[in-house]
């Protein structure tokens, strides 16, 4: 995963030749939470496109790293970074100081999938007892209970974690199915030949959630308000632009990322029009970037009952928190 800095960080302070425009951009960082993708486009498209200049900004771009990017907006190691909603709900419970400013996407991008060509498997129910391609995390564990549940089944299936070997596995019919992203790794699987069939978390009861997002920390906020909202309204005309023109937005994302999408131009293409089409970037309810409130209450509800959400000294919450503490739209 290479790091690529869109930013000419520093060099407007030892180019003699810098014009006072130059000079006085504010510098940012935003943190990525995986290596470049089109979750990320919109960051990507405003840098290119100028509109973090028009803003005042010199955002620098923080690969991804062994530190998560929520670890690093909580600890003011990075200004903004990607977190989703659960995210955010999960972490602030636990202590950290994390808020989300802008949804990326307006649903969950996440799914079940078994391979295409499995006809003992018509639905989620048909996985009870079969082998689950775990990435270590409970939530994803529960994610995939609730929704073989959600069709009647009992949701009991053995795990082996695998993290992102689980696709390779799930290929080579070591594993009966794991969880995908539609939007990249089922498009993938579609590009190399052997579509997945996949089953929406949705429509088997699971409550929706805007599953990727931008935060920052409140600690930031308070101190950067102008900046924040500088940042915030300059991301939000790149996902709309993104929204608006997928296609020049990838192919944004691949001139900024070449050692890593270069090769996957096909991928970035038909992800951008996915996102932009599909409902997942905009939503005819609310602004772009907006949260939807009812989204953070009832997914909440679902962490509430499923006890993954802890405090900071590790014990399970015996009541639900305020969602609206958690997002904020003040920055849009």
């Amino acid at each position: 995963m290479s790091a690529v800095g869109l930013a000419l960080t520093g060099c407007a302070a030892s180019n003699s030749d810098a014009t006072p425009e130059e000079t006085s951009l504010t510098p940012v960082t935003f943190a990525l939470d995986w290596a470049p993708n089109t979750n990320h486009i919109g960051v990507y498209v405003a840098e290119a496109l100028g509109y973090f200049d028009e803003a005042g900004l010199d955002v620098e771009i923080l690969p991804y790293g062994s530190t998560a990017s929520t670890q690093l907006v909580s600890s003011g190691a990075a200004d903004f970074g990607i977190g989703g909603q659960s995210n955010v709900q999960m972490a602030r419970t636990s202590g950290l100081d994390l808020i989300s400013v802008y949804r990326v996407t307006q649903s969950d991008t996440g799914e079940l999938v078994v391979l295409g060509d499995r006809e003992d498997v018509a639905s989620p129910a048909d996985l009870d007892g079969a082998t689950f391609g775990g990435f270590g995390s409970p939530l994803y564990t529960a994610l995939a209970a609730a929704t073989i549940q959600g069709d009647g089944g009992s949701g009991e299936f053995e795990e082996v974690v695998l993290d992102t070997g689980a696709y390779e596995a799930l290929s080579q019919g070591r594993i009966d199915f794991t969880l995908s992203v539609a939007t990249w790794e089922g498009l993938q699987a579609e590009i190399d030949g052997h579509p997945y069939l996949g089953f929406s978390y949705q429509d088997y009861g699971v409550p929706d959630q805007q599953s990727t997002g931008i935060v920052s920390s409140d600690a930031y906020l308070a101190e950067h308000p102008e900046e924040a909202t500088a940042f915030v309204q300059a991301v939000a005309r790149g996902y709309e632009y993104a929204a608006e023109h997928p296609s020049e937005a990838a192919e944004i994302l691949i001139e900024a990322n070449p050692d890593t999408l270069g090769t996957a131009t096909e991928l970035v293409h038909n992800s951008a029009e996915l996102l932009a089409t599909d409902g997942y970037f905009t939503s005819q309810d609310r602004e772009i970037g907006a949260a939807n409130p009812e989204a953070w209450a009832e997914f909440g509800t679902f962490l509430f009952e499923q006890d993954f959400l802890v405090d900071a000294e590790g014990n399970v919450l015996t009541s639900e928190p305020d969602w609206t503490e958690y997002y904020t739209d003040d920055y849009l």
